[in-house]
């Protein structure tokens, strides 16, 4: 009980914020004070009046799963012991802190309280006021590295992110390094909080292998999703245990496609040889499709190679 009261206590009563009757006025980063109100939004409203920008937010939203979701979606089907912190935009709230809340919310089909604020909020301080009440478990390092991967896209350098974030160099490089990683790699693992630095670098080597060997990522999460799936609903297995047969998978089919010629992979022949190595005459098949392709032949010989082509068509093919 005492970690909750230490938690109501950095969220409500930091020398930051006062009140001012039943609303919160919060001083943000920039000096400016806000208001932020208390509202309920019902459980059949929740997915269409409020938005999540992960990149004010910082939290992955393809990794909410409900599974990763579990410990909250068990307590929030009764009782939400704290609003969420939002900023209106039109007819939508934008979430700022508690988008893991506002999406138990949707699997488990209850209301979502939400402390709003009227007032337009920039990009930084939304950022450093989601950062600063930040109630819910710490952000993943791939999480972290979505969002200075946004700073980096903004212009700024690792060096001058890191010194922005109070981050050693080393952990910039990591975290841009897991943001890197692919959404649908990503999205094989149920609880992605249990993925740890390692594990992003063994998921960035097989991409990586993938492209040398002209495969895709698609094709691999295709070949091993009927054995993820019952990996996922084994009861049996502790979730870091989940994660590790996942990885398994995944490298045991990336070698296996490293072993596999891609399909229809285009096999070319040559016609003929030239001395000049920029003239070519070659035919390319791939699968049931075959075409002829030629390099600096004389208009003459273009010429005669087409009425060979359409005297065989007239001969060969029937209406």
């Amino acid at each position: 009980m005492g970690n909750a009261k230490e938690t109501v206590s950095r969220i409500f009563t930091q020398p930051a914020q006062e009140r001012s009757g039943g609303n919160k006025v919060i001083t943000l980063s920039s000096g400016r004070k806000v208001s932020f109100c208390k509202e309920h939004i019902a459980a059949e409203e929740v997915a269409a009046k409020t938005s999540v920008a992960e990149d004010h937010n910082g939290r992955d939203q393809a990794a909410l799963t409900e599974q990763s979701l579990k410990d909250i979606i068990r307590t929030l089907s009764f009782q939400q012991f704290y609003p969420v912190i939002g900023m209106r935009r039109g007819d939508i709230i934008e979430i700022l802190d508690g988008s893991r809340r506002r999406a138990s919310a949707i699997f488990c089909e209850v209301g979502l309280d939400v402390l709003v604020t009227e007032d337009e909020l920039t990009p930084a301080e939304a950022r450093q006021l989601a950062k600063d009440i930040q109630t819910s478990r710490e952000h993943s390092l791939r999480e972290i590295g979505m969002r200075l991967a946004a700073m980096k896209s903004a212009g700024l350098t690792q060096k001058e992110i890191a010194k922005s974030e109070r981050l050693s160099q080393a952990r910039v490089t990591r975290a841009l390094q897991a943001a890197s990683v692919s959404g649908d790699l990503m999205a094989l693992f149920p609880v992605q909080n249990e993925l740890s630095f390692t594990d992003f670098k063994i998921l960035l080597e097989t991409q990586k292998q993938l492209n040398r060997q002209e495969r895709s990522v698609a094709e691999l999460v295709k070949n091993i999703e009927p054995v993820v799936q019952q990996l996922k609903g084994r009861a049996d297995l502790a979730e870091d245990e989940v994660k590790k047969n996942i990885l398994l998978e995944i490298k045991r089919e990336a070698i296996i496609l490293g072993k596999k010629p891609p399909k229809d992979k285009p096999v070319i022949t040559p016609l003929w040889a030239f001395s000049d190595k920029n003239r070519f005459a070659r035919k390319k098949v791939s699968g049931r499709v075959f075409s002829y392709e030629f390099s600096r032949l004389p208009t003459h010989i273009q010429g005669e190679l087409d009425r060979v082509i359409s005297e065989v068509l007239q001969n060969q093919i029937e209406d």
